[in-house]
């Protein structure tokens, strides 16, 4: 099946076709006798005609377009085939080329020409009975011939319409997997992050306070007029390595609370693909943001789209309903950010978290110089940020 698919596809493939819809009704007619009804001298006239249209109208379509329906045309008045007008009609629809269509339609749609050209087959003996009931004349000729010329145009057209919604399926499927990748990535540098911080955290706390109650304790001894010299001089030596390894350690922290510059970063601008995100797993997101907002720094819109990720995701875990208000606003030369929803009710258990999530959102903000904090009242969970405004030299 592929094969043939692959086949078909093809541009020769789809010549040899053109070529076929316009040489097998020649084909017929000469077979039956219906050229007797054209206009065509002979029957070797009438297959050379249509041998020629057949390979002019496969060959020249698309490059020679005008010149492909002068032939079609003059085939149809010389030979009585409107097929080669048929092919034409369709492929300039395809490609959208709406002038030589239309003149391609109003060659078979002239009334006078439809009387003169066409009249009823009415004798015995032909391949197919219905030949001679077809309307050929008059008014029902009219609207016979006007279906015949229109349907072309409108196979175009609706093919032309298949292809711009597999389109667009296709577009918002890449954009969507795009997201999704930067989901992903944006998740995995959080937990890195959070992990980097944890170590920092263990080091800090365990080693850094042992190494430091270590070097205090030595520092004692060796300023102790009690001690002898050779155990001044060791204590003296331990406070030097000491302080050596603390300068060392904080380094090490240093690194560990250091960010990786290359990583995805996310905009204000993200933040509407990211709500509409939370809005097909069923939450009911409202966003707000001012325009001026949107011209922040890049740390500053990377820092609100994890805000607000983290805010949603809390949501699905703990609220009672599903819903937020989210909104980016200017206050006072500062970006506000305000992310309001329903408080988990006590007699009901929402997922588990560990609240790490808002306590590092909440360092790096205070880092940028802002602040995050988490205000509950009565029935809601409010979490607001005050950061630093737009980068003013962007703005001007």
């Amino acid at each position: 099946m592929e094969h043939w698919q692959r086949l078909f596809r093809s541009r020769r493939a789809r010549d040899v076709m053109v070529a076929l819809v316009i040489a097998g009704p020649a084909a017929v007619g000469l077979l039956t006798g219906l050229y007797r009804t054209s206009p065509a001298l002979s029957p070797a006239a009438f297959a050379t005609i249509a041998a020629l249209c057949a390979i002019v109208v496969a060959l020249w379509r698309r490059e020679y377009d005008w010149a492909a329906v002068v032939v079609a045309c003059a085939t149809f008045v010389v030979t009585d085939l409107p097929y080669p007008v048929y092919v034409m009609t369709f492929s300039l629809t395809r490609r959208r080329r709406w002038l030589p269509a239309v003149l391609s339609m109003g060659v078979l749609l002239v009334l006078p020409a439809h009387q003169a050209l066409f009249e009823p087959v009415a004798t015995s003996g032909h391949l197919f009975e219905f030949e001679a009931s077809l309307p050929a004349s008059g008014f029902n000729g009219l609207v016979y011939w006007s279906f015949a010329a229109v349907a072309p145009f409108v196979v175009g057209l609706a093919k032309n319409s298949l292809e711009e919604a597999s389109l667009d399926r296709e577009r918002h499927a890449a954009q969507s997997a795009e997201r999704q990748r930067r989901l992903r990535e944006s998740t995995l540098r959080e937990r890195s992050l959070a992990e980097r911080a944890r170590l920092a955290s263990m080091m800090h706390d365990g080693v850094g306070h042992h190494v430091s109650v270590m070097v205090t304790t030595a520092g004692a001894i060796s300023v102790d007029a009690a001690a002898a010299a050779s155990i001044r001089d060791r204590c003296d030596l331990i406070v030097r390595v000491g302080q050596k390894a603390v300068g060392e350690l904080a380094e090490v922290l240093d690194m560990l609370s250091g960010t990786d510059t290359e990583e995805t970063r996310f905009a204000i601008a993200d933040i509407a693909d990211l709500v509409r995100d939370y809005r097909s797993l069923g939450v009911d997101v409202a966003y707000s943001v001012d325009e001026t907002v949107e011209a922040c720094d890049t740390a500053i819109g990377d820092l609100c789209y994890r805000i607000v990720r983290e805010a949603l995701t809390n949501v699905l875990r703990h609220a009672d309903e599903p819903r937020a208000d989210v909104r980016l606003a200017h206050a006072a030369d500062r970006i506000r950010l305000t992310v309001t929803s329903p408080l988990a009710p006590h007699d009901r258990h929402s997922l588990p978290g560990t609240g790490r999530g808002l306590r590092l959102l909440a360092e790096e903000a205070a880092l940028a110089g802002g602040d995050l904090a988490a205000c509950p009242t009565e029935d809601t969970f409010v979490l607001r940020a005050e950061l630093p405004p737009p980068d003013r030299e962007r703005e001007g």
